[in-house]
C-alpha cells in the first residue's frame, strides 16, 4: 500500500471517530444544528467561513478575476463577507435570541405556518443555486 492511500485511510478512519465521538453528544435537532449552542467562537467563525467560502469562492473568483481582473470579484467573495458582516452586526443578536434553528422557524413565529411553509419553498429554490455554486 502506498502512502497517499494510508493517508486517505488515515483520514477516513479519524474523521469516522470524530463522527460516532459527536453522534453520542446529539440528544435533539437543536444539538444537531446548532451543536447545543455552545461551540467556541473560534469554531464558529471557521465553520461560518468553511461554508460561505469554500470551493466555489476560491475556485470561481480566481477564474472571474483571470477574466475580468478585481472589478469582477467584488460580487464573490467581498459581497458574501459584507453580507455576512452586516448580518453579524445587524440581525445576529436578535435571530440568536429568538432561539430559532432555521428561517423558516423566523417566518413561523412572525407571520404563521402559512408563511413558514411558503418560505420554505422559496429557500428550497435558493439553495439549489447555492449548493450549485
Amino acid at each position: 500500500m502506498n502512502f497517499q492511500a494510508v493517508f486517505i485511510l488515515g483520514y477516513l478512519l479519524i474523521t469516522i471517530a470524530i463522527g460516532i465521538y459527536a453522534a453520542k453528544k446529539v440528544k435533539n435537532s437543536k444539538d444537531f444544528i446548532l451543536a447545543g449552542r455552545s461551540l467556541p467562537l473560534p469554531i464558529s467563525t471557521a465553520a461560518l467561513f468553511a461554508t460561505w467560502f469554500g470551493s466555489e469562492t476560491i475556485l470561481g473568483s480566481s477564474v472571474e478575476f483571470a477574466k475580468g481582473g478585481f472589478l469582477a470579484v467584488i460580487q464573490d467573495p467581498f459581497g458574501g463577507a459584507l453580507c455576512l458582516f452586516l448580518l453579524g452586526l445587524i440581525f445576529a443578536k436578535y435571530l440568536y435570541r429568538m432561539q430559532i434553528l432555521t428561517f423558516g422557524d423566523f417566518y413561523k413565529n412572525r407571520y404563521g405556518k402559512k408563511m413558514e411553509f411558503i418560505a420554505g419553498i422559496c429557500l428550497i429554490f435558493s439553495y439549489f443555486g447555492w449548493v450549485a455554486a
